[in-house]
């Protein structure tokens, strides 16, 4: 078969000319290979590119020789059956395949394009990268949005709103009404009212007020007085400042750092030296030492715990003489045996884990430390924490043995020892007052070796009595609760041994304060950024609304 190839070869200022070739063979071969019917000298050509067959008078089909497809007519295709007036575009190449003239059997044009005709190329096949080159564009759809916008956003629930008739057109279509206003579930002690969102947003387009969150929490404690510490943050604080609904489960308590920092930095010269509370911006990096209520009384003897630094030189007065080595040593000899104590022992969570229930004698120290008095009724003993009643007990206790009889001490005279039996005559008039002049002196020894020898002296300091005075044991009293302005919950660091925290292994004197330091606390909490450590932010550990006597709504 017969090919004809025309070559169109452009000239300067347009003129055309054209060479001819002729090509035997049932196929036609294109590529970059030097034995390629058409060849073409361009790297983006294969060496074996494609191949174009006979198929009829003026018809063919076009194969792709390799994997990336031979663009035919426009479009990409790896085999196709064309007709006379198909292009086939490879690199810069056009080849025009055209109806056979007479004396040969087929016919192409091949043409190069020149760099304007490449670009409008490259122009028409890239595809669109920013949406002015579709036809989407950005004036319509915003246009579009807007309108939506309006019309579901705020023309169609404020509609709603106003109108119970129309809301409940809305509802029945399912239209959004005002609860797309809604930007999410309440805290879970709003929801109770939580479908009447006027309860809390009296005025509409407007943020809750203040005076609509204090008709509620009428009792809620100031931060401070805004008057006595001259701080424009704290007298422009609103409600909403800290508390933002519609968060659900995540709270509506701002809980960063920047909540307290940004005011209590440069504190002292910010309110004129009206505070005295050091500056604190980040647990790890600026906070003071701290201060805790130590046990101390006033001139009346009212129980009046003092704010102290917390040092290495304070010491506990409690009122109490105790010894934690002594009491933490295994194998101890106790009434009932040897016994082991821990601190769990006497130290127990109260019902919120917050802090120590307070130690009770009873329940804690009875087992070990008994309040008998007399070896011949080892059973009886004498009540504990009652001063006046101990007397009275052993006067009567005494009496009453010294009139029964029985009484086996050498020291009792004969009629207290003598046993007597039924029927024996009652003692006479001298016989009971030797009796009861023995039992008024054994009792009175009794109460001297219970209070200052063998019993309450253990552990309290004991003052004897004067003419003026009976009997007193210096009151016992602990903190409680150690951290009057911070808190702490013994329940969240149950994980912890007691001893990470308090040194009572070691603390042989009641006097010895075993409250950890700020730096005790460091080696686990940091601020904010806490990094490995548990990260603590100040309302971790401090509240706001803690102004004592001063409400919110008095401001």
């Amino acid at each position: 078969m017969r090919w004809l190839i025309r070559r169109v070869l452009k000239q300067g200022k347009g003129a055309v000319s054209y060479e001819e070739d002729v090509h035997f063979g049932d196929q036609l071969s294109i590529g970059r290979a030097a034995d390629q019917a058409i060849f073409i000298p361009d790297l983006r050509v294969a060496l074996k590119h494609a191949r174009v067959k006979i198929t009829g008078p003026g018809r063919y089909r076009v194969d792709s020789l390799n994997l990336a497809g031979i663009r035919v007519n426009g479009e990409l295709t790896y085999g196709l059956a064309v007709s006379a007036g198909s292009t086939i575009e490879i690199g810069s190449t056009r080849i025009t395949l055209l109806d056979p003239p007479r004396d040969f059997e087929a016919a192409v044009e091949i043409t190069t394009l020149d760099k304007t005709e490449q670009a409008a190329v490259h122009a028409r096949r890239a595809k669109p990268t920013s949406l002015k080159e579709t036809w989407l564009g950005k004036r319509l759809p915003s246009w579009l949005l807007f309108l939506g916008t309006l019309v579901l956003g705020l023309l169609i629930p404020a509609a709603s709103h106003y109108s119970p008739v129309i809301a409940r057109v809305i509802t029945a279509a399912h239209l959004p009404g005002t609860t797309s206003w809604n930007p999410g579930p309440l805290d879970a002690a709003h929801r109770f009212f939580g479908d009447d969102c006027k309860r809390c947003h009296d005025t509409p387009f407007l943020q809750v007020r203040d005076r609509t969150c204090l008709s509620c929490h009428t009792q809620i404690a100031a931060h401070a007085d805004p008057a006595k510490f001259n701080l424009p943050a704290l007298g422009e604080a609103r409600c909403a400042s800290c508390h933002q609904d519609h968060h659900g489960l995540r709270g509506m308590v701002r809980t960063d750092q920047a909540l307290c920092a940004t005011c209590h930095t440069d504190l002292k010269t910010r309110t004129r030296n009206a505070s005295q509370l050091a500056d604190a911006t980040d647990f790890g990096k600026n906070h003071p030492d701290f201060h805790i209520n130590l046990p101390a009384w006033n001139d009346i003897n009212v129980f009046a715990p003092q704010r102290t630094l917390l040092t290495p030189m304070v010491k506990e007065t409690s009122g109490l003489k105790f010894n934690h080595v002594k009491h933490l040593k295994p194998d101890l000899n106790t009434p009932k045996g040897t016994r082991t104590l821990t601190c769990a022992s006497c130290h127990t969570p109260d019902a919120g884990g917050l802090a120590m229930k307070p130690i009770q004698f009873e329940t804690m120290c009875h087992e070990c430390h008994t309040l008998g008095f007399d070896t011949f009724s080892p059973e009886r003993e004498v009540p504990h924490a009652k001063v006046a009643e101990v007397g009275y007990m052993l006067d009567d206790y005494y009496a009453r043995r010294a009139l029964s009889g029985g009484y086996s001490d050498a020291g009792a005279p004969a009629v207290v020892q003598a046993r007597r039996r039924p029927g024996d005559p009652p003692l006479s008039r001298e016989q009971q007052i030797e009796a009861l002049a023995w039992a008024r002196n054994k009792a009175r020894q009794v109460v001297d070796s219970i209070f200052t020898d063998r019993a309450c002296i253990t552990c309290h300091t004991v003052t004897p009595p004067t003419a003026e005075t009976e009997w007193r044991i210096a009151p016992v009293r602990v903190a409680g609760i150690w951290f009057g302005e911070a808190s702490f919950t013994h329940a969240r660091h149950a994980t912890m041994a007691c001893g990470d925290c308090h040194q009572a292994t070691t603390s042989e004197t009641a006097s010895d304060l075993l409250i950890p330091g700020i730096e005790n606390c460091r080696q686990c909490h940091a601020g904010e950024t806490g990094g490995s450590k548990v990260a603590s932010t100040c309302i971790a550990c401090h509240k706001y609304h803690q102004a004592e006597g001063l409400k919110l709504q008095s401001l």
